[in-house]
């Protein structure tokens, strides 16, 4: 006979379970859709920007008629996967965020530094947050959410990616900031800071790690 308490251990289990395996499943969205900006951006050449400035038109529009619950039940709950449920009240605003990101870094730095800081919001945030959940035994001492592990391997997965493109100096810097700039993003007292909804919808690491990245490695760069 299984008791009230036995079933409710094993409800906690299975959404644990299952909570843990819609993060992984999101990060390596993450981590891919990176991958594909990058080889985009490479492939498209001179047009990129207009390439880059349709894509989020047409991000935006599908982002509008899936809150007008417009399309099909089951392909908004595909599109959706990119978020959080219950954390994200407007559908895929990471990615419209991460182009967003992307196309300042395309307007403001060298293309191989824009590669580099897509690889660090691809690669390190990804390998943080699944090494945070899988691995994670000691909190930051800043945050109630991320952790030493989650941060260290963000940082070591961004490196290595983001030397395929430029120099170690380089890879390293943007990738440390990078990734410690995400431990903070989320934090609430820098919310509350920015009470503005403007402030709120960029205060967002897909759109920050691009341009702070870019940013750290683009001074690097010239000394």
């Amino acid at each position: 006979m299984v008791t009230l308490g036995q079933e409710g251990a094993k409800c906690s289990y299975r959404d644990k379970k299952s909570s843990l395996k819609g993060e992984l499943e999101r990060q390596l969205i993450h981590l891919f859709t990176g991958i594909f900006f990058i080889l985009l951006i490479y492939a498209a050449g001179d047009q990129v920007l207009w390439l880059l400035l349709s894509l989020l038109i047409f991000y935006l529009a599908i982002s509008y008629i899936i809150l007008k619950e417009r399309l099909p039940p089951s392909f908004s709950t595909f599109l959706c996967r990119w978020g959080r449920p219950g954390k994200q009240n407007i559908p895929i605003k990471g990615t419209i965020l991460l182009l967003c990101g992307i196309i300042i870094s395309l307007l403001l730095f060298p293309q191989e530094i824009v590669y580099a800081s897509i690889a660090v919001v691809g690669f390190g945030d990804s390998v943080a947050t699944i090494a945070g959940v899988t691995l994670g035994r000691h909190k930051l001492p800043y945050s109630e959410k991320k952790t030493v592990e989650g941060t260290l391997a963000g940082i070591a997965a961004a490196f290595f990616a983001s030397m395929l493109f430029v120099t170690p100096i380089q890879a390293f810097v943007g990738s440390a900031g990078g990734m410690l700039l995400e431990s903070v993003v989320d934090l609430q007292t820098i919310r509350e800071l920015n009470s503005q909804a403007v402030f709120r919808f960029f205060l967002n690491d897909n759109f920050l790690i691009p341009v702070f990245s870019g940013l750290l490695m683009f001074i690097i760069g010239h000394y």
